[in-house]
């Protein structure tokens, strides 16, 4: 991310879903609800309801890249990743078996390791570093009309003394938690 992101120096992150159905986009807004990043799914409608692979670009409010979030199809428990514009490594995110929560470890490509747990129901996650809490998710009220067409809306506090890498790791795995979300949804409907 570059030094004049308005994403890099937030502490409150409020992430708003504003599409849906077949894609996922985002705004994601700062404490006085100014946007100051937007995510948009990639891809064609074909390609995400027939191949399962999902990727998702996080742009400055310019447009400007920032990074991606890969959705690829996996057999066994989810896996996402976190790449650069370029494509190259930030994180790599595994779903961890757990019973009656949700857990995801989050290798960052500098060695930095984080455990999003929490509860999927109620939606209350903590990132932690080595047991440190560096990160909190909270979903909030959308309001009822949001809520019946699926959409989510999300608070993300983050540690101000956070790397940018990591940031962009942090915000990517809760980006992986609204698809985690999504899918326990379908696979209770089915």
């Amino acid at each position: 991310m570059s030094s004049d992101n308005a994403l890099e120096s937030a502490d409150l992150l409020v992430m708003q879903q504003v599409t849906g159905f077949l894609s996922n986009d985002f705004a994601l807004e700062d404490a006085e609800g100014r946007p100051v990043a937007y995510g948009h799914t990639l891809g064609s409608t074909a390609e995400r309801m027939f191949g399962g692979n999902r990727q998702f670009e996080i742009t400055d409010r310019s447009g400007t890249p920032l990074f991606h979030v890969h959705d690829p199809m996996t057999w066994g428990r989810d896996r996402y990743r976190v790449t650069d514009p370029q494509g190259g490594p930030i994180a790599d995110l595994v779903q961890r078996m757990t019973f009656l929560r949700t857990s995801v470890q989050v290798s960052v490509v500098d060695g930095t390791e984080l455990v999003l747990d929490g509860n999927l129901m109620g939606m209350d996650f903590q990132l932690t570093a080595g047991g440190t809490a560096v990160a909190t998710v909270n979903r909030r009220w959308a309001g009822l009309g949001q809520a019946m067409l699926g959409r989510s809306r999300y608070a993300l506090s983050l540690d101000p003394g956070m790397p940018p890498l990591v940031r962009c790791a942090v915000i990517g795995s809760v980006i992986a938690l609204d698809l985690i979300r999504a899918k326990q949804s379908r696979r209770n409907n089915d």
